[in-house]
């Protein structure tokens, strides 16, 4: 049960295709079952690869960071080609390296934005001569060192790494929360806003598949704090407290920036030459 928060993270970004509900022909028929067809991929490619890595391994074998490249190890080293395993190791780090370029400048850009729309101080709107969001990363990266710094107080690095992860998966899950109340909330407040896509039986449909996601990811949200017995993870009261302080701070630290913002940072992402447009590749950022 406390591994489900972690479960459900593997198909969260689902609701980004959203976007692309305008470019169909019929997106009422259409991206239901786009949605659907996309989740039961999730699901299948997710639950086969588990079962696949616990067939392989032994239960008590099995750890949280390397289960994957042990359990290519395993058949490969019975094959007598064991030589495979840190070819397969470095193609798995290439790829997930792709992967973490992806999210490091996805969503830096789009903080960028909110950045040069003003919710964010001048300091994160500076940008390098090629209009990359330099300052952001480097607060980004600062904020990542800090907190993998557990591993270093930790003795074990697969509690380490769940501790880390529940805490991603908190953010995350409060964010869904978040969507679900605001799609139930609009149904009321533009119920007559022309949409692409409308979940069909009014109020009701609404509240019946709004309402159901929003009890699962709390549910989830819940789980999160709940240490697992599989793991080593020590005081159980000591994981809640860092969970928790963890959720309050990351979650609380937007709410306290947009509070104290000041009609100048729109003002000077203005002055700067950023608002509305692309910055120059040819000229630094001022300082």
């Amino acid at each position: 049960m406390s591994f489900l928060a972690g479960i459900l993270l593997l198909f969260s970004g689902v609701e980004v295709q959203a976007v692309h509900a305008e470019d169909m022909k019929d997106p009422r028929r259409g991206f239901p079952r786009a949605i659907f067809i996309a989740a039961f991929a999730c699901f299948a490619v997710f639950t086969l690869g588990a079962l696949a890595v616990a067939g392989i391994l032994p239960y008590d074998k099995i750890t949280l960071q390397s289960g994957v490249f042990d359990a290519f190890t395993a058949p490969l080293t019975a094959l007598g080609v064991s030589w495979a395993g840190p070819v397969i190791a470095a193609l798995i780090c290439y790829g997930a390296l792709g992967g973490a370029l992806a999210w490091l400048s996805g969503p830096s850009r789009a903080l960028l934005v909110t950045a040069e729309d003003g919710a964010l101080p001048p300091f994160l709107q500076r940008t390098n001569r090629r209009g990359a969001q330099r300052n952001i990363l480097l607060a980004q990266g600062c904020i990542v060192t800090a907190i993998s710094a557990v591993y270093l107080v930790m003795k074990n690095v697969s509690s380490a790494f769940f501790l880390i992860s529940a805490l991603v998966v908190g953010l995350y899950i409060i964010m869904y929360m978040l969507m679900f109340a605001a799609a139930i909330r609009l149904r009321y407040t533009h119920p007559d806003l022309p949409r692409n896509f409308r979940i069909p039986g009014g109020p009701a449909g609404m509240w019946a598949v709004a309402g159901t996601g929003f009890a699962a990811v709390a549910f989830a949200l819940v789980l999160a704090f709940v240490p697992p017995s599989q793991l080593p993870i020590g005081n159980p009261a000591s994981y809640v407290a860092i969970v928790a302080a963890g959720t309050i701070l990351f979650t609380g630290l937007p709410l306290l920036i947009h509070r104290l913002r000041r009609p100048s940072w729109r003002a000077n992402a203005a002055q700067s030459g950023h608002a509305g447009a692309a910055p120059t590749p040819n000229a630094e950022s001022p300082s």
